[in-house]
Formats: structure tokens, C-alpha cells, sequence
């Protein structure tokens, strides 16, 4: 079998859309999955039976594979799409085939990692558009700019190896000197640390800071999971705010009669029902520009920032209507373009609803709700969401599906692969529209009640005290870098990364998440360029053996 240059065009597309994650369910499930990925290479070449066989046998060395907190250490989808094609064409047998996979993976993560950092670069435009309330540039920048490189970059590579066969793409992978592999390996360990060090200044006053300490050497020492990470720091939260609760809460001066406040909240709530500015159909809209978009935007500056925003710019513009009212709406615009990642469903939901509430209320009385409380809130729910939505959607339910089927494919039916995403896609997307819809109507109720209770800076603090224990927690687990020297002599040997984890476990991805951190705070705020450094510097470093 040959493959004709359309043949390969059209898998190139179909790859780059794949690597765009559109929408997010099915997207995420291409991403992170070979076998519906070997459904299209099966009807693209017209050979649906061998397709599916070669694509069973790849997806059982993918098993459990997830990007969780965007990070991902091996890519399924570019390896399904060169691999399988690629033994189809060439007669490779499965071992072959799965040999071939295994290198493409590996490359496919570190040419994801380049795409991520050129991202925030498209984040820095948008920005710009943001500063001036066209959420149309802000839009095209951050995220159909992005889209649309991801898919040429893809598309173009996959085009150019599958038409001039295995041979000049196995030339490609051999040619490739092992320490610059090196040097993108470390680079991919680093930059994660530049969104937990954005998101940790932002939220972060100086007498909180040892809740990042805490969370950080608290995976460290007992690598628990995020769920029970998540209960630990609501009780630490929860003791500190009860027992300094009288420094927040003196001035609320209310002492009124209980029945008369249930007869008001009552009346109230009704009024409230009446007067919300967003419909049920406003609700759908928004969800659904989030679902389509939360993942193509991806950048390790922003993550899903730029799709949580635009989701947001239909209500904004319903809460801010008038040409007196857009400084506010620039400055929603604004706050919401700060780092955000979560599971788009479990996560993204709640996240999505509490934060339309809390700013439809904010439109109501600007003054009310200080701006930095609505990111706080949604970064101290982001990472436990997403851990919950990691755990039942993506480790569960997926593997789950595609276990139920897989023995179809291995006698060459496409059903295992449509199967498992169709499911997927129906379930989590209802699961993330009631979450949305629900937290919204809460949140509603929640946010009037911190006003009425004279709770907010409790409220505040509280949500940055859990954000930083969580960001502590979850650079301790996704930011990976680590030192291969040695120290040797005629009768001992031993490592850096030996004393230094005697001195601390994670000293090393500490000390990086904490100098951008410094420089972030101290020295100037300029996120495209403590990217940039960190990509540099780490890049010479791993090229050099220092650090992989």
C-alpha cells in the first residue's frame, strides 16, 4: 500500500484538528487515546479491519495515559497517526508498529511543548485587544490563532512524513541529536513551574506564603492524591479563618431578628429569579463556548485562560451594556485572562457558574465585590475539581468504555472507537452543563449572602489560603525537573539529586517555581518574559546534562 499525498493531507488535518481539542470531550479523547484516531486512519486509507487490529495493540501500551494539569508525558494521538499509516504502507508487523509508535510519542509531547510556549505569545497579544475591550481580537489572538497554528503545524509535519514514507521519518528521529532531546525534555519539566508561579503571586500577600510551603512538602513527603490534598487544606483554611474570624467580620453590624432575615431572603430570592440577568439559554451559550474552547487556547502561560474568558464575553457584555460601563467590562476582560486550568466537566462547570454569578452580581455593585475574590475562588476550586474530573472522566469512565469495547477492535470493528467517545462525549457534557447551570443559581444566592453577612475579606482570605496550599500541591507534582550529576571517586558514588532530596524532596522544582516567583514579584511583572528565561535557561541546561 501507498499513501497518496491526499491521503496524507487528509490525516494531517484530521491529526491537527485532534491535536486542537475540539470540543473538549471528544478533543481530549482523541488527545490522549489511539483507537478512535485509528477509526480515521482506517477510513482515510480504506482499510478499516487492519486499522483497527494495529490500533488495539498501540492503545493497550497507552492505557492510562491522561494530560492531567497539562501535562503529558507521551503523545497517543501523533503516535496513531504515524504509526499506523506507517505499517499499513509499509507491511509492519504490530511489534514494529508499536516500536515506531513509542519514539513519534515522545517527539509529539516535545513539539506540543514548543506549540505551548509560542501560545503565550498569542496570549500577550490578545491582551492587548483586552486592554482596549475588543473580545474579538482578544479572541482571534488567544485562540483561533492558536487553533490555527497548532492545526498548520501538525498537519504540515504529518503531511510531509506519512507522503514520503517510514524510512525519511525514522531518518528524522534518528538524526536527532540525543542532547537536544535533552534539552526539550527538561524544558517540558520546567515550564509548567511558570504558571504556578503566575497564579501563586497573584493571589499570594506575604503572610500566606508558608500555605505553598505547606503544600508543597506535604506531596512531597507523603504523595497523596489531590482529593485528600484538597480536605486537608479546607480544614487548615477552616482553622485559620475561625480563629482569626473577628479580624474580618467586626464591622458586618448586622443583628436583626432571624425570622425577619428568613422572610427577607424569601422575599429576595424571588426577586431575585425575576431580575437574574442570564437566561437558561445564556447559561447553554457559555458552557458551550468553554466546552469548545478550553483546550485549543492551551499555553503554559495562561492554560485554558483564553477560552474560560471568552466564554465569559456574552454575559459581560449583557452585565456592562452601556459605553459608561466599559472600564469595568475591560477590567472583567482583564481578570479573566489570568492563568485557569481545570477538567473542562467536573471542574470547569462549578468554576464557570460561580464565576458568572459573582460577576453578574459585581455589575450590580462594583464596588461590592472586590475583583481579585472572583479569581480567587475559581483557583481555589480549579485544581481539586480537576482532580475529581481527572479521576472519574478520564481514568474511569474513558478506559472504562474503551475496555468494554476493545475486543471489537481487535477483530477490526470501528465500533470501539466510535463507541467509547460517543458515551463519553453525552455523559460529561451533561455532567458539565448541570454543574454550570446549578453553581450558577448558587452562586447567585452565595454571592448576595456574603454581602448581607459582612464576610468577604473572611472569604478572600480564606480562598487565597486554600489557593496557595493547592498551587503548592500541584507544582509539587507537575513540575518534574531534576539533576543528573554525579560525584564520583575510586570507592563511592553518588548524585546531586541524592543530596539534595536528603536536604529536601523537590528542593530542585521548588527553587525553580520560586524564582520566577521572585522575579514575577520583585522585579518586573512580565509573563512572556519569565517564560522566554525559563525555556532558555532550562533548554541549555538539560542540552548540557545539568538538569533532565
Amino acid at each position: 500500500m501507498t499513501i497518496s499525498l491526499t491521503q496524507a493531507i487528509l490525516l494531517g488535518l484530521f491529526c491537527g484538528i485532534a491535536k486542537c481539542c475540539i470540543p473538549y470531550t471528544a478533543g481530549a479523547f482523541m488527545y490522549n487515546t489511539v483507537i478512535f484516531n485509528a477509526v480515521i486512519v482506517g477510513a482515510v486509507l480504506g482499510d478499516m479491519p487492519q486499522a483497527m487490529m494495529i490500533g488495539a495493540s498501540l492503545q493497550l501500551i497507552y492505557l492510562g495515559v491522561i494530560a492531567a494539569g497539562g501535562n503529558q508525558p507521551t503523545d497517543p494521538c501523533l503516535a496513531a497517526y504515524v504509526a499506523i499509516p506507517v505499517a499499513m504502507a509499509s507491511g509492519l508487523n504490530t511489534n514494529a508498529a508499536v516500536a515506531l509508535a513509542v519514539p513519534v510519542g515522545l517527539l509529539g509531547v516535545q513539539i506540543s511543548n514548543l506549540l505551548y510556549l509560542a501560545a503565550g505569545f498569542f496570549a500577550q497579544k490578545a491582551d492587548v485587544y483586552a486592554e482596549k475591550g475588543d473580545a474579538k481580537g482578544m479572541i482571534g489572538w488567544s485562540i483561533v490563532g492558536v487553533g490555527l497554528m497548532r492545526l498548520i503545524c501538525f498537519a504540515s509535519l504529518l503531511t510531509v512524513a506519512l507522503y514520503f514514507g517510514s524510512g525519511a521519518l525514522q531518518g528524522v528521529l534518528d538524526d536527532i541529536p540525543k542532547f537536544v532531546t535533552n534539552g526539550l525534555t527538561a524544558m517540558g519539566a520546567c515550564l509548567p513551574a511558570v504558571g504556578f508561579a503566575i497564579i501563586a503571586n497573584l493571589i499570594s500577600k506575604p503572610k500566606f506564603v508558608p500555605f505553598f510551603f505547606a503544600g508543597f512538602f506535604l506531596i512531597q513527603y507523603t504523595k497523596i492524591g489531590t482529593i485528600p490534598l484538597l480536605m486537608m487544606g479546607a480544614f487548615i483554611t477552616f482553622l485559620y479563618v475561625t480563629f482569626t474570624k473577628n479580624e474580618y467580620t467586626s464591622n458586618a453590624g448586622y443583628d436583626e431578628d432571624e425570622d425577619e432575615d428568613e422572610d427577607e431572603d424569601e422575599d429576595e430570592e424571588e426577586f431575585e429569579q425575576e431580575e437574574r440577568i442570564l437566561s437558561k439559554k445564556d447559561i447553554l451559550k457559555s458552557y458551550l463556548v468553554y466546552w469548545f474552547t478550553a483546550e485549543i487556547c492551551h499555553s503554559f502561560e495562561r492554560m485554558q485562560a483564553p477560552g474560560f474568558c471568552a466564554a465569559l464575553v456574552p454575559a459581560l457584555k449583557k452585565f456592562y451594556p452601556n459605553k459608561e460601563d466599559k472600564p469595568h467590562y475591560i477590567e472583567a476582560l482583564k481578570r479573566n485572562m489570568t492563568f485557569f486550568n481545570t477538567e473542562a466537566h467536573w471542574g470547569g462547570g462549578p468554576c464557570l457558574g460561580l464565576t458568572l454569578a459573582m460577576e453578574e452580581k459585581k455589575s450590580r455593585n462594583y464596588d461590592a465585590i472586590p475583583g481579585e475574590m472572583i479569581v480567587n475562588l475559581k483557583t481555589g476550586l480549579m485544581g481539586p475539581l480537576a482532580g475529581i474530573g481527572d479521576t472519574i472522566s478520564w481514568s474511569t469512565l474513558m478506559y472504562l468504555f474503551i475496555g468494554l469495547f476493545l475486543p471489537l477492535a481487535k477483530q477490526g470493528n470501528p465500533l470501539d472507537g466510535i463507541g467509547p467517545i460517543v458515551l463519553l462525549t453525552v455523559i460529561c457534557f451533561g455532567i458539565g452543563y448541570f454543574l454550570t447551570s446549578k453553581c450558577y443559581t448558587f452562586g447567585y444566592s452565595f454571592a448576595e449572602n456574603m454581602l448581607k453577612s459582612g464576610l468577604i475579606n473572611m472569604i478572600i482570605t480564606g480562598a487565597s489560603i486554600l489557593g496557595l496550599f493547592m498551587m503548592g500541591g500541584l507544582a509539587a507534582t507537575y513540575v518534574t525537573v531534576s539533576t543528573p550529576i554525579k560525584f564520583a571517586t575510586s570507592t563511592y558514588t553518588t548524585t546531586l539529586q541524592s543530596i539534595l532530596n536528603s536536604i529536601a524532596p523537590g528542593i530542585l522544582p521548588l527553587i525553580v517555581v520560586l524564582c520566577i516567583w521572585g522575579y514575577l514579584a520583585k522585579v518586573k511583572r512580565n509573563y512572556f518574559a519569565a517564560t522566554l528565561g525559563v525555556t532558555i535557561i532550562s533548554l541549555v541546561l538539560g542540552c548540557i546534562g545539568v538538569i533532565i
